[in-house]
């Protein structure tokens, strides 16, 4: 019973990290982490323009 249970739930948890990562992998930033706007000063340090 009890190894049956944690089979669904780790199951039930790569299905989530697998949702999550590939929209994270599809977006500009990430979900978590706070990213804030860069300043318009660092285009000039920008490999293109």
């Amino acid at each position: 019973m009890k190894g049956k249970l944690s089979k669904v739930v780790a199951k039930g948890t790569v299905s989530v990290l697998n949702t999550f990562l590939r929209a994270d992998a599809n977006s500009a930033s990430c979900a978590i982490a706070y990213q804030p706007k860069a300043p318009k000063e660092l285009a000039r340090y920008r490999r293109k323009k």
